[in-house]
């Protein structure tokens, strides 16, 4: 049949109008594809990781060392003890473990297990600092030669601190030695360090045994372990996202290439009314028709899954990268592809067939007058728009005209919107954490944290240290715990502010930090059920005031006040805040760091999610292009006579332009004023949800900055594809429209 070729000489005709669709939907299965494909990929290999070398189900750490076979025994589970400690250089902080034996063994993926004189080192430090298998590392005074490279189940987020945002393979990592060269090199153990696997069946008891009998320190389950809930977490949030993100894009496409296809019939309805006059059956127009969306379908599915497919595997290395996890198997995840094929494939044949099928209810003399004419010939007569002057009415006309059109441009610019300001939010919430926190409530420069707590006479604290003590609860009804500081009432090292500037008094009542006060959906004047992590005794506390503090599920009461209602003598503690490096004898410490180490992980982390935002910005720039280019134009070719009347009667390129597509300049600034309070929600709910059930919070805060980049960088793009759409105006000459005209 020749009508066979009335599809491809359209597209051809309407390249870029039709090229843009299909790059809509490249997108959208490439996005499917691409995040699918890599999700399945890392969770197979995460859960492959997991089990076969059995990762922990939680670890502890006790002032004194523990008997593993009366735990053992008592508990019916497997206890290791693994010992570990901070080596410090002037550049980074080295994390030494023994080599694990039963449980969080390691994954060795280049190199050999290490012997004599020879260490395994994490592949995020092992590639940031260039090394090599054979390269020398000093460890505690003594030459360690690389050996290989080590995964560790516990350690597949690489976070020196359990409050760090971030992995700084520049400044900190872990690395593996033999048992016997740790106790030679390293003789003094201050605390000691066990991991377990196996269920607990009373894990309140299984505490207080440990705190009982050998001094409990800290105690970590397994999903309340950051360095293994956050890969959990961003793994589940991506493959989350995957389906919404391309479902938009999708329904987005589909939508223009129905409204693209309302025209082209609308234009063509003489042929088709002459080509069904002659013999053709209704279901030969039909499949002729149908292959606009078949070719649209084809090659941007095609190109989008083949595209997706080739990036999932670098993609999930960098993902695997960013929290250290192996690639032990490859995987194609053949169901994947197929949905990826499929998905668009109905929204689009569905749109195509909606859109043509309305025209075979009419008769063959309405298809050769025209419906098109018939119908939308007049410009809808709103006496409103009236008292404006010509080109304004015009503008407001056209507009309302096509009121779905405006209302999908700005359902673009309204995601684009909440796509760049995501990236935005991130970087804006980090560095407020960095400024509020840790520049102007956090006046220390050291924190110490001791191995017991007790009056410590042994130690001479300075003017400019302060001891603080605290403890770790339950929060009754939720998953979540709150750690809760006793300071000095009048402390130069913390600094609580409410949400008007104004410094909050230290008393005996309870200051919890607003994230923690908006999980809990808490004010001041409520009351909290706590019970003790260690012992598990219960409190109801009184919340006095919320700070204005951007990060952390902590609370703060004064010291001597914290020691009276929980049980500890006067003058105790089990740290030291302080401006100045103290001499504090080893055995006596838990950990420490400096805040400038902890400023800068942050800041270094801060970097790394630049380079995300500029690759989210990227893609909310192409999609609203796309969107507003391909609405442009068609709007265009439907009004090529009304333009070249125009022409005729004088109006400029600009005037013309003006009336017919004015209308766009409305629908932008609403979707991008919308998008600012829908972002803010979106993000607000995501993190919620993201956090509900772990043990961290911060608050997400947008500055004008971020807002005004944000709509800098969709304002250019919109000028950019009318700038693009504009050159069609210039194309339309009058003396065809009027030899249009006489035919």
């Amino acid at each position: 049949m020749v009508i066979k070729k009335i599809p491809l000489r359209v597209i051809k005709r309407e390249f870029l109008q039709f090229f843009s669709i299909m790059l809509l939907v490249a997108i959208a299965t490439m996005t499917y594809t691409l995040f699918a494909a890599s999700m399945q990929d890392i969770d197979y290999n995460y859960e492959m990781f997991k089990n076969k070398y059995n990762q922990e189900d939680g670890n502890f750490i006790t002032a004194k060392e523990v008997d593993i076979k009366l735990l053992q025994e008592k508990f019916k589970i497997n206890v290791e003890q693994r010992l570990f400690t901070d080596v410090q250089n002037d550049h980074f902080t080295l994390r030494v473990f023994s080599v694990p034996k039963e449980i969080n063994k390691p994954y060795i993926e280049k190199g050999r297990m290490p012997s004599k004189g020879e260490i395994l080192i994490d592949p995020a430090f092992y590639k940031k600092h260039k090394l090599k298998i054979g390269s020398v590392l000093t460890v505690g005074r003594e030459n360690f030669k690389v050996s290989g490279i080590a995964y560790l189940p516990d350690y597949i987020y690489i976070i020196k601190n359990d409050q760090d945002l971030l992995p700084d393979p520049e400044h900190f990592g872990f690395a593996l030695i033999n048992e016997d060269e740790m106790r030679r090199l390293f003789n003094i153990f201050p605390i000691h360090y066990y991991c377990f696997k196996g269920k607990v069946e009373n894990i309140d008891k299984f505490k207080e045994f440990l705190n009982s009998n050998w001094g409990l320190l800290k105690f970590v389950q397994r999903d309340q372990n950051p360095r293994i809930m956050y890969t959990e977490i961003k793994v589940k949030n991506a493959k989350n996202l995957t389906l919404p993100l391309s479902l938009f894009i999708i329904l987005v496409s589909s939508f223009i290439l129905f409204i693209v296809m309302r025209r082209v019939i609308n234009t063509m309805h003489a042929e088709i009314g002459t080509i069904y006059s002659m013999g053709y059956t209704q279901k030969d127009v039909l499949k002729v028709f149908m292959r606009f969306p078949l070719y649209i379908w084809l090659f941007g599915s095609i190109f989008g899954v083949v595209l997706g497919v080739i990036e999932a595997s670098p993609f999930a290395q960098f993902y695997r990268s960013y929290f250290t996890l192996p690639k032990i198997k490859s995987i194609l995840p053949w169901q994947h592809i197929f949905v990826a094929m499929l998905l668009p494939a109905i929204f689009i044949f569905l749109s195509g067939y909606l859109a043509i099928k309305n025209f075979f209810n009419l008769t063959i003399v309405q298809m050769l007058h025209g419906v098109d004419e018939l119908k939308f010939g007049k410009l809808p007569s709103i006496k409103f728009f009236d008292r404006f002057e010509f080109g304004t009415r015009i503008m407001l006309k056209y507009g309302w005209r096509h009121i779905g059109r405006e209302l999908i441009l700005a359902v673009g610019i309204i995601f684009s919107t909440i796509l760049m300001m995501y990236g935005m939010t991130a970087k804006d919430s980090i560095i407020t954490a960095i400024e509020r926190t840790y520049e102007k409530n956090f006046k220390y420069n050291y924190l110490y944290s001791l191995n017991s707590s007790s009056a410590h006479p042994e130690i001479k604290l300075k003017a400019t240290s302060e001891p603080y003590n605290l403890l770790s609860f339950d929060i009754e009804g939720t998953k979540l715990s709150i750690t809760i500081y006793g300071i000095k009432s009048n402390s130069d090292m913390i600094k609580l502010y409410d949400e008007k500037g104004k410094e909050i008094s230290v008393s005996s009542e309870l200051i919890i930090t607003k994230p923690l006060a908006s999980k809990l959906g808490i004010g001041e004047g409520d009351k909290i059920k706590l019970k003790n992590k260690f012992t598990g005794k219960e409190y109801t506390l009184k919340v006095k005031k919320v700070a204005n503090l951007p990060v952390g599920n902590n609370g703060y009461m004064e010291l001597e006040s914290f020691n009276k209602l929980f049980g500890y003598s006067s003058g105790e503690y089990i740290g030291i805040f302080s401006k100045e490096k103290l001499e504090i004898p080893q055995s006596l410490i838990f950990e420490s760091y400096t805040k400038s180490e902890l400023v800068n992980t942050i800041k270094a982390s801060a970097g790394d999610l630049s380079k995300t935002i500029g690759v989210m910005a990227l893609i909310a720039a192409i999609l609203a292009l796309l969107i507003v280019y391909v609405l442009s134009t068609l709007t265009l070719n439907e009004n090529k006579k009304n333009i070249g009347i125009l022409k005729m009667l004088g109006h400029s390129e600009r005037s013309i332009f003006k009336m017919i597509l004015g209308f766009n300049y409305i629908s932008f600034f609403i979707g991008f004023v919308a998008g600012i309070p829908l972002s803010k929600i979106t993000m607000d709910g995501l993190m919620s949800t993201v956090t509900k059930d772990i043990d961290f919070a911060m608050s997400l805060d947008l500055s004008v900055q971020s807002v005004l980049s944000t709509f800098v960088i969709l304002l250019l793009v919109f000028l950019i594809s009318r700038f693009l759409a504009r050159q069609k105006i210039a194309k339309v000459m009058p003396v065809e429209i009027l030899k249009g005209q006489l035919d």
